[in-house]
């Protein structure tokens, strides 16, 4: 059994935030957020083959105000508004590593293919009060989710291993910590 907790980059939930959700680009925006981030439990099957479960999470919020306008009664008229629009999303996939021959005792590498689902939710705010939880018409949602990825393990000693791994379908690159049951 190896257990592995992760953490990758880049925040492509982060990266969408201005194009996707309208903030506007002369607002002082503030971005907060979690990097994709996840566990990993697998079970070696074979020495070539193993299967398991992958948890990842990811979630980013934009904060902002903007000082709207309006003309009434013949004079203009001037609100503050302040807006929050948090996101996440959660992909728990099923997942198959094909390891391949190692250079030493210590290194393992593999390529993996996971799928599973993908929940998103999405929430505005306008002056701290809720005002959708609806999905963005912009946001391409599917609700399945899939992941190809190339990864390798290097063993400290026989239970502790640092890992990294590039893929596609989650964090381009991530990096963690595997320990070996």
């Amino acid at each position: 059994m190896l257990a592995t907790a992760y953490f990758g980059y880049p925040n492509l939930l982060r990266a969408g935030m201005q194009i996707n959700e309208g903030v506007p680009t002369n607002a002082d925006v503030h971005y907060t957020g979690i990097a994709p981030s996840g566990l990993r439990f697998m079970y070696m099957v074979s020495d070539d083959f193993s299967i398991g479960v992958d948890l990842m999470y990811t979630q980013s919020s934009a904060r902002y105000t903007t000082l709207d306008s309006s003309f009434f009664n013949n004079e203009w008229n001037y609100v503050t508004n302040s807006y929050l629009t948090k996101k996440s999303r959660f992909r728990p996939q099923f997942r198959f590593d094909l390891h391949l021959g190692s250079t030493g005792a210590n290194f393992d590498h593999y390529i993996g293919l996971a799928i599973g689902g993908n929940l998103r939710t999405r929430e505005i705010w306008q002056n701290n009060i809720l005002v959708s939880t609806q999905p963005n018409a912009l946001d391409f949602v599917v609700p399945v989710s899939a992941r190809v990825c190339y990864g390798f393990r290097y063993f400290l000693n026989y239970n502790l291993a640092l890992s990294g791994e590039l893929g596609l379908g989650g964090p381009i690159f991530q990096g963690g910590l595997c320990y070996r049951f």
